[in-house]
């Protein structure tokens, strides 16, 4: 049997220390283990899941309570803490403890069959961030929108090749400051996201189906807003469509993503895109379709980028 115990749901001192006597697993998160309560407990084995978002300090806390086994979940090839402050960034804090041993030479065991992506999507990932090891344990068949549990409607989506859900819409619109003045929008994509999101609607997706992924908060503010604006179906519908960060969509996934990337100034360079990770992160949340809309003459740029709009265009 196993008893889960969560520390803020239990009323007297006394009952939390009989319920947390009797637990075989006791769930919190890092430094939740640091708690007053759990001071002389000892635990012989900590799992720590999504490892490489904390930082190493809160990674420690669960560790110090007596751990003999420890076993780490996480991939240092996506996205790393949240470290705000840019000195102590700087300084080394993104650095998760399970990246340092990594880096050590402490060989992680890699889980390399991926049950999420269509296999034409999880092609491109293997490749650049994983060596090419991932094993799809789903097959094109699996990933249809016209077999998915709950679609309704008659026809898929219109895609470029028709076993290869993906394309990247060239977009030559601006980029400006938006105005708070400490981010960026492109207007022109917006109107874009907008077009492709009412047709998935039209064809029967629902609004929970589908994510918007853009790096710029200044991007995801006006998409939000042009979509309840602009767009041709209810606001309350547009409203249950996800518009939201890289970092807010990592270790979730939707049926269909589309990427926004905002940047499209031949002098300004890329910002936030260049980071590997947060390509990563953003190219592997879909289930059945990614769709990128872009200005591919800024973004190839970058080597990776360049590596990206190579592959689209091998792929037609």
């Amino acid at each position: 049997h196993m008893i889960i115990f969560y520390l803020f749901l239990c009323p007297s001192a006394k009952t939390e220390r009989e319920i947390l006597q009797a637990a075989d697993v006791i769930c919190t998160t890092c430094v939740g283990a640091g708690d007053p309560r759990l001071k002389n407990f000892r635990f012989r084995q900590a799992l720590i899941d999504e490892a490489t978002q904390a930082v190493e300090a809160e990674a420690l806390i669960p560790i110090t309570l007596g751990a003999k086994q420890l076993i780490m979940v996480g991939d240092h090839c996506q996205l790393g803490p949240v470290v705000m402050c840019k000195a102590a960034a700087k300084a080394g804090l993104t650095q998760s403890l399970f990246e340092r041993l990594v880096l050590l030479g402490i060989r992680p065991i890699r889980l390399q069959v991926q049950y999420r992506m269509h296999p034409a999507l999880s092609e491109f990932p293997s490749n650049m961030f994983y060596e090419g090891s991932l094993q799809n344990g789903v097959t094109e068949a699996d990933r249809q929108l016209l077999t998915t549990p709950g679609f309704g409607g008659k026809e898929d989506f219109p895609w470029p090749v028709d076993n290869k859900p993906m394309f990247f819409y060239c977009i030559w619109g601006m980029e400006e400051i938006s105005a708070s003045g400490t981010s960026f929008l492109n207007r022109t994509e917006a109107s874009y996201v907008e077009k492709l999101v009412t047709h998935f609607l039209r064809m029967g997706v629902s609004p929970l189906q589908i994510g918007v992924i853009t790096p710029y908060d200044g991007q995801r503010k006006y998409v939000t807003d042009f979509m309840r604006r602009s767009g041709s179906l209810s606001a309350a519908t547009y409203d249950l469509i996800e518009v939201a960060s890289v970092d807010a969509f990592q270790g979730r996934e939707k049926d269909f993503i589309i990427v926004s990337c905002v940047r499209a100034s031949d002098s300004q360079g890329i910002g936030f895109l260049s980071d590997p990770r947060r390509l990563n992160v953003a190219l592997t949340r879909a289930r059945l379709g990614v769709m990128v809309l872009g200005n591919p003459k800024v973004l190839a740029k970058n080597p990776l980028w360049a590596a990206l709009l190579l592959h689209f265009k091998e792929n037609n």
